[in-house]
């Protein structure tokens, strides 16, 4: 059973103004950053937590969307994807990222000191890997999953396509141990929140990864022809 689940729904308040730009062929690209805050339920207390997602809206419906309100502060609801991409650094090896690639965005009637913060992601792949279960420094359990969610399409000259875009999904506490020893080739399904992680390369460069916190993780059947290979 092939598995191509990739949703992604954000409702925020840009953070700067949305830059329209264009490619060397022309094609239109209209970037922004999303900023909302949302309550998170940690074991019995909540915590409201702030964050910020950069998007991409591509061709037509980007030039669309920048004859509308665009600019900072602006209230909004983006419905899109996870869009993987990789390639070549310069100094060696490969690099690679996920992206929130916006298919719609419409501006919302909200007021001024309305509280934005819808966060949802609901994807379905392949594992590309088993998993295994860590702790953190606070003896908490704690999996990841890289997921493989294909995409299949038609490029322009009607030929049937296939992309590999590879999610990691953490998953905490008592999904952590519902879900340890979950193998490679495993079908999920995952409900969750998009979030950044912070991290430092070998340069001592600060960067960020585009994650998936797991709230609802639904185990389908193993499926090893299905499975795309390993992801990087």
């Amino acid at each position: 059973m092939a598995l191509g689940l990739n949703r992604v729904t954000l409702g925020g308040r840009l953070a700067e103004d949305a830059a329209l730009r264009y490619t060397p062929t022309g094609m239109a690209v209209l970037e922004g950053t999303l900023h909302g805050q949302e309550e998170l339920f940690v074991g019995d207390d909540v915590r409201m937590v702030e964050w910020y997602h950069r998007f991409e809206q591509v061709g037509k419906a980007a030039e669309y969307s920048d004859k509308r309100p665009c600019v900072k502060g602006t209230p909004m609801v983006l419905d899109g994807s996870l869009e993987y991409s990789e390639w070549e650094a310069p100094e060696g090896g490969k690099r690679s990222a996920l992206k929130v690639k916006a298919l719609q965005l419409a501006v919302l009637d909200a007021p001024a000191d309305a509280v934005l913060g819808l966060n949802q992601v609901l994807v379905s792949g392949h594992l590309a890997r088993d998993v295994q279960l860590r702790q953190t420094a606070a003896k908490e359990p704690v999996l990841e999953m890289r997921v493989g969610v294909t995409d299949r399409f038609k490029n322009r000259q009607g030929q049937p396509q296939e992309k590999t875009h590879w999610i990691d999904v953490v998953l905490w506490r008592h999904l952590a141990l519902t879900h340890q020893g979950t193998r490679k080739g495993t079908g999920v399904v995952v409900g969750g929140r998009l979030f950044n992680e912070p991290w430092t390369d070998r340069e001592g460069n600060k960067r960020l990864s585009t994650k998936v916190e797991a709230r609802s993780v639904q185990l389908l059947a193993r499926s090893s022809q299905d499975a795309p290979a390993n992801g990087a």
